[in-house]
């Protein structure tokens, strides 16, 4: 389960830069993150990012295990370009994202417990009971609307089924 992580473009200084003017972060976001490049200043900061972009390691187009992508649209963390990006690479991977969340596809109406329980779990016990089969078997790529209980909401968060 992908959730809300760094691909390629969370790496880019501008990005990173962006990313550090916002309050959507609990703690001090340049300390955090410096801390686990193990860097000293902004600018060191900066340059080492881009090195890790699994984009520019290659690493997009390697086998992976089933994958289920889940952010919010409005992340100011996490790029949502990157979700799209992994999902265009690679082996097929179940996309969710809500068109209002923010990190992590947390909105008012999809808060943490509420993604978990009803995205999350579901995903992983349905790969739990498929043990070794791919869940996808078509050629294109699908959009299944969730469907809200009074009708179609086009703020209701979507699922795409990335398939090869």
């Amino acid at each position: 389960m992908v959730h809300g992580v760094g691909i390629h473009e969370y790496y880019s200084p501008e990005w990173q830069k962006k990313a550090f003017s916002t309050r959507e972060y609990l703690f001090d976001v340049y300390p955090a993150r410096a801390s686990v490049y193990g860097t000293r200043s902004m600018d060191e900061f900066l340059a080492y990012g881009p090195r890790l972009s699994l984009l520019a390691r290659g690493m997009l187009e390697r086998a992976s295990a089933p994958m289920l992508l889940v952010n919010g649209e409005r992340d100011s963390q996490q790029p949502i370009a990157d979700l799209y990006l992994l999902m265009k690479h690679g082996d097929p991977k179940d996309v969710w994202v809500n068109p209002q969340g923010g990190h992590m596809g947390r909105s008012e109406r999809w808060p943490d417990g509420k993604v978990r329980s009803e995205v999350v779990e579901p995903w992983v016990l349905r790969h739990l009971e498929n043990r070794g089969q791919s869940p996808i078997s078509s050629s294109k790529v699908v959009i299944r609307w969730l469907v809200w209980k009074s009708g179609s909401d086009p703020d209701f968060p979507w699922v795409l089924s990335h398939l090869k």
